[in-house]
């Protein structure tokens, strides 16, 4: 497998690209946007959210990708646990890949702990400087977890 070392971004080198089919490319990209909150890494971040990216908020705000890269970047106060996605399911299709699944996020804010947990699904194209890019991503509410029997 190639890896991205000729780009300027370092944790970059854990994205792997070539040799592989356009799902895997996704599946590793997907897990990357969510590695990007978690370590508040802004260069990953620039790397994959598409310059005319929107973002569709839980309360329906829009956002696009200056103010995404701005939610991704450190806050004074804020410690992420983590953020992650599971349940993932990918589509591709000619020069576009859907990613729908559940994404999850542990954090404490000024000495507050939260939990949050949401639908996604993120609308990736062909292009960019990682082989893909994030244009859409709509956050909605997710289905309370099932109880075990």
């Amino acid at each position: 497998m190639r890896h991205l070392s000729h780009l300027a971004f370092p944790v970059l080198l854990s994205v792997p690209v070539g040799a592989q089919t356009p799902a895997d490319s996704l599946r590793a990209l997907d897990s990357a946007w969510a590695r990007t909150y978690a370590t508040h890494d802004t260069a990953l971040a620039a790397a994959l959210l598409g310059d005319h990216l929107v973002v569709t908020a839980t309360d329906g705000r829009l956002k696009d990708k200056a103010v995404e890269i701005e939610d991704v970047r450190p806050t004074p106060g804020l410690r992420m646990h983590h953020f992650r996605t599971s349940e993932v399911r990918i589509d591709v299709y000619s020069g576009a890949g859907v990613v729908t699944g559940l994404v999850d996020w542990a954090f404490t804010y000024k000495g507050r702990q939260s939990a949050i947990r949401r639908r996604y699904t993120a609308l990736y194209v062909r292009g960019g400087p990682l082989g893909w890019q994030l244009v859409a991503l709509h956050i909605g509410r997710a289905p309370e977890p099932t109880p075990p029997h």
